[in-house]
């Protein structure tokens, strides 16, 4: 049976290791997406900081104590527009072995309910453009496109 909850301390080597999976996965979409040679460690460090963060949720999902899956979501703001607070869904990653079994799902529908205690109505997701599985999943959950983000690399 699959458990969701809010991470603590105790997840914070599980979380790195997740999240530094996904950004290594989403170096694929794009040479502008490279990661670092110390990624692992950078990632830890932002994880350390994000469990302390009132602004910040992070979420494990778990069968029997095996992790499955991971969120990161940080709450901003929206001064120039009404709600004025926003969740945004930075980092999220469910281990290929419990991929299409609904633990994606149950992940952002746990977020959603943790959000509707702290009175936030708007919830967006980031990740590359060009990953067709994330852009499907974030459909199907009822998400739209609201914004693009252009990128040019500087020479």
């Amino acid at each position: 049976m699959v458990t969701i909850r809010i991470a603590g301390k105790e997840d914070a080597k599980v979380l790195a290791d997740f999240f530094s999976r996904m950004y290594k996965l989403n170096s694929e979409f794009d040479p502008l997406l490279l990661t670092p040679d110390d990624l692992e460690e950078r990632v830890a460090k932002v994880v350390e900081k994000s469990l302390e963060d009132p602004n910040e949720i992070l979420v494990v999902a778990e069968d029997q104590g095996k992790i499955m899956g991971v969120a990161r979501v940080i709450i901003i703001d929206r001064i120039f527009y009404s709600p004025e607070k926003e969740a945004v869904i930075r980092e999220f990653y469910v281990h290929p072995s419990y991929r299409r079994q609904g633990v994606g799902n149950e992940i952002v529908n746990f977020i959603e309910s943790e959000l509707r205690k702290k009175g936030i109505e708007i919830l967006a997701a980031e990740f590359p453009s060009r990953n067709i599985i994330a852009v499907s999943f974030y459909r199907k959950m009822g998400f739209r496109e609201i914004y693009c983000e252009f990128v040019k690399k500087i020479k």
